[in-house]
């Protein structure tokens, strides 16, 4: 394999033709069959009847276009909406 290199000599350097590095010179790269294995996904974390009637509520008021504060209208509907599922007046 010839040199490739762009060399430049100064003041009467000598030229040494380009050699082939030695096998034990050569670093070997090994190629890792084994690929890192991902972490084991976490399991998803279980929501309540509560929480996404929460959220249904928060998505009818958003789309109604609400002004007041969405959240407490929100936990204010579902609590009543949870409080009749019960039999509770």
């Amino acid at each position: 394999m010839a040199d490739t290199h762009i060399h430049i000599h100064l003041n009467g350097e000598q030229v040494q033709a380009a050699t082939e590095p030695s096998p034990s010179k050569v670093k070997k790269v090994r190629s890792r069959s084994n690929k890192p294995t991902l972490p084991a996904p976490k399991p998803k974390r279980t929501v309540s009847a509560y929480h996404k009637t929460v959220g249904a509520e928060m998505k009818k008021l958003k789309k109604a276009g609400f002004r007041g504060n969405i959240m407490k209208k929100a936990h204010a509907n579902a609590k009543k909406k949870h409080s009749k599922k019960r039999g509770k007046k």
